[in-house]
């Protein structure tokens, strides 16, 4: 599994990458908006090649995001690896105590390759993103 980025939930992607920037981030894409998963995305990275997602609630709507922010504020949350084949490393991850939070679904962040989010309780939230 290759490390392709980390997830920090947020109540507003204009004050959170205001704040990046100060730190010297700066924005990789335009804001998308997936309304599968009812959140608005934005891409930043550094100099040093610490990709983040920073991912907030759609106005309006509860999305998985929204208890994470209810529970702690804004948070990096979730840590993204990219795999070959989901469905293999799935099986592989479950092996090891990790649970499926979110079943494999298409992300439009990612032009409709499959995400899948699972939980260990030593590690926390991870997504994997099929290749």
């Amino acid at each position: 599994m290759k490390l392709h980025h980390y997830g920090f939930a947020t109540k507003s992607i204009e004050k959170s990458l205001k704040e990046f920037e100060r730190i010297g981030y700066h924005a990789l894409s335009e804001k998308i908006i997936d309304p599968i998963q009812k959140v608005e995305l934005l891409f930043i990275n550094n100099e040093n090649n610490h990709p983040i997602e920073l991912i907030a609630p759609l106005d309006g709507n509860e999305s998985p995001v929204s208890n994470i922010l209810k529970k702690n504020g804004p948070i990096l949350y979730h840590i993204c690896y990219e795999v070959e084949n989901i469905e293999k490393s799935i099986a592989e991850l479950k092996t090891k105590h990790f649970v499926i939070v979110v079943k494999p679904t298409p992300a439009i962040a990612f032009n409709m390759r499959k995400v899948c989010f699972l939980y260990n309780p030593h590690i926390g939230l991870i997504e994997i993103l099929e290749k």
